[in-house]
């Protein structure tokens, strides 16, 4: 039986927006006993490699690898994601199907237009799915926070998750999308996630942002306002580039 009311929902432009940024936090939240969910925008159809149908599988296979108690692929337009009345919609009914306490989304300043628009909507979502008089025959729901999660262009983060520990299960889900990835002798255009260097780009941008807080591997987000704690002290335990020698020797 599915898990009800997910703690965490993640919104990406197309499949594999959510694995590649962001699932090694979903694994995290994970183990943590959060059940979590993930929401693709779009199909993907534009990709200059694979088909709709075919991420679709994909998506599938990525969110059992991500222990996702549900995924959706909403059907917005790939390519034309746009900030209008029918996308909030649908992204609000998907907030207030699945209730969570955090949204993962993508930053609203991006390479990709769709990514763009794709945080854009969700920060004005994530505040209109409260209200009671935008009617869906569903519940109103607002969220706790939301998390904006890097994509292409970088920002200064506000938080770091360190994913040390799952950075080998967050690969795995994003593989699933074989369809996106290098594959040798392949006499399709090249694209940037095709590109056989692909991975140990990905791969070193994770342990730069890990660097930074003293661990192997990072995920960078986003927030806006503070970030709350009832313990500063705890939040700083194991962390930092200049480890006490007792401290490293229990790594």
């Amino acid at each position: 039986m599915k898990k009800q009311n997910p703690g965490v929902l993640a919104f990406g432009a197309h499949p594999d927006d959510v694995e590649l940024s962001v699932g090694g936090s979903l694994i995290v939240a994970h183990e943590a006993g959060l059940p979590i969910a993930v929401c693709h925008l779009t199909a993907g159809e534009m990709g200059t490699h694979g088909t709709a149908s075919s991420r679709q599988q994909e998506a599938e296979t990525a969110a059992r690898l991500l222990h996702a108690d549900s995924m959706e692929i909403l059907g917005l337009p790939d390519g034309r994601v746009s900030v209008d009345i029918e996308s909030k919609d649908k992204i609000i009914r998907s907030i207030r199907r699945h209730q969570p306490r955090i949204i993962l989304a993508p930053y609203w300043e991006d390479l990709h237009p769709d990514h763009q628009a794709a945080g854009r909507l969700i920060k004005e979502c994530a505040f209109l799915s409260g209200l009671a008089k935008w009617d869906t025959n569903q519940p109103a729901w607002r969220p706790d926070r939301v998390l904006y999660y890097m994509s292409h262009t970088q920002f200064e983060p506000d938080l770091i998750v360190d994913i040390s520990e799952v950075i080998e299960a967050k690969r795995k889900a994003a593989e699933a999308y074989g369809s996106q990835f290098h594959q040798a002798g392949s006499k399709e255009r090249s694209t940037f996630i095709s590109n056989s260097n692909f991975w140990h780009w990905w791969e070193g941008r994770a342990a730069y942002w890990g660097h930074l807080i003293g661990v192997a591997y990072g995920e960078p987000f986003s927030t806006n306002g503070p970030i709350p704690t009832r313990n500063p002290f705890a939040m700083f335990e194991g962390f930092g580039k200049y480890k006490n020698e007792s401290t490293l020797e229990k790594q």
